[in-house]
């Protein structure tokens, strides 16, 4: 009789835990918010110290390479030539295969150029696109060019090339955009709909749709 009891008795104990642990659950299901967002439509708050994908200010870039001399796991690689102070860019990408985002390329740079995003949607079914080119322009830009014809001609005593009607300071950027390498400014709130890692836009959700 006794092993009968102990044996209903544990059932009981069962019973009575399970109850408890479920009364718990409930409890939390119905009264705390959800801690999932619908991804990509929503996104979860990224801190400001989040080491993420990297952004390039080309034209800050003075192709000193101490970033890529910095990376532990070589993993920058970067190709320019140099018309005195002018740089006809090629390449500067980073394979992200082998980046560990320890974020060593950031503080060597004597120019403030690289820098590490919030943007951290890197998932893909192709490991050859992780390779990620932050140039924003390749070659010459237009000024650079006239610059460096001005430069030829005065040394060949001649008169230097006319200016194109409506040139701009700057002129317009040569070769093939790279959206890693976009530089955006923007003013809004942190974690606010417009900013860096928060709530994405009206915009972002038609683009996502």
């Amino acid at each position: 009789m006794s092993g009968i009891r102990e044996y209903f008795g544990n059932i009981g104990q069962t019973l009575v835990s399970t109850a408890r642990g479920m009364a718990v659950t409930w409890k939390h299901f119905a009264h705390e918010p959800a801690i999932t967002v619908q991804y990509p439509r929503e996104r979860l708050p990224v801190p400001p110290s989040y080491r993420g994908l990297h952004i390039l200010e080309q034209q800050k870039c003075i192709d000193c390479r101490l970033c890529a001399k910095a990376c532990p796991v070589d993993c920058i690689e970067i190709e320019a030539v140099h018309h005195g102070r002018l740089l006809e860019w090629q390449q500067f990408s980073i394979d992200y295969k082998k980046c560990i985002f320890c974020e060593f390329c950031i503080p060597p740079c004597p120019k403030d150029c690289i820098h590490m995003s919030s943007e951290y949607a890197l998932a893909t079914e192709h490991t050859d696109t992780m390779v990620e080119d932050l140039l924003t322009w390749t070659g010459l830009r237009a000024n650079d060019r006239r610059e460096l014809e001005a430069a030829a001609a005065k040394a060949a005593g001649q008169p230097p090339p006319a200016q194109p009607e409506g040139a701009q300071p700057g002129g317009p950027s040569a070769g093939k955009p790279s959206p890693m390498g976009t530089v955006v400014t923007s003013s809004a709130e942190a974690f606010g709909p417009a900013a860096p890692g928060g709530p994405p836009t009206g915009r972002d959700r038609q683009g996502a749709g």
